[in-house]
């Protein structure tokens, strides 16, 4: 059987990035509406604790609980639109001050170190929130929530993140 060209497997790694793009365009959605809605509970929360607080000097038992738990969850949910969006925080001393191929390299360089990173958390998120689940280990707290719930969302925040390095990386790549 005869060699596929080299422009015909291009084309065809160029599509399977389009389809990973939009699946992970699409999953960020979500993500991201979830986390937006968690964050209007967690204002609500906050508000209603607080008001419990001053005016009847008696707060939620579970407020603080719920709120940690919330900001943990927002913070993974969104990572990968931030990492896209290119909103996370950087500092560009490097960057500001170079331009065409040290740009792309230096870009190429923080993509890995973001994949990397990515893959541990999936990795060793999984790793440790099933562990938890096994062993049924709780937070003894007022709602003794499961950490294996509590924990979950560090890879399920960070395999959008992966895909979306991957997507970045063959752009940066392809131009």
């Amino acid at each position: 059987m005869p060699a596929a060209p080299p422009f015909f497997k291009v084309k065809m790694v160029n599509r399977v990035f389009n389809i990973i793009e939009i699946i992970v365009r699409g999953f960020n959605k979500i993500l991201v509406f979830i986390a937006s809605l968690m964050m209007a509970g967690l204002m609500i929360i906050v508000c209603v604790d607080l008001s419990l607080r001053y005016f009847f000097n008696s707060p939620l038992l579970w407020g603080t609980e719920v709120t940690e738990i919330l900001l943990l969850y927002i913070t993974f949910l969104g990572m990968a639109w931030v990492f896209k969006e290119e909103g996370h925080v950087v500092i560009d001393v490097f960057t500001a001050k170079v331009m065409g191929r040290k740009k792309k390299i230096l870009n190429g360089m923080s993509y890995f170190f973001v994949g990397i990173v990515s893959v541990v958390l999936i990795y060793y998120g999984f790793y440790t929130a099933i562990d938890h689940f096994k062993r049924g280990v709780f937070n003894p707290t007022v709602i003794e929530t499961p950490i294996a719930l509590i924990i979950v969302v560090i890879p399920i925040g960070s395999i959008p993140l992966f895909l979306e390095v991957l997507v970045k990386s063959w752009k940066l790549l392809k131009h």
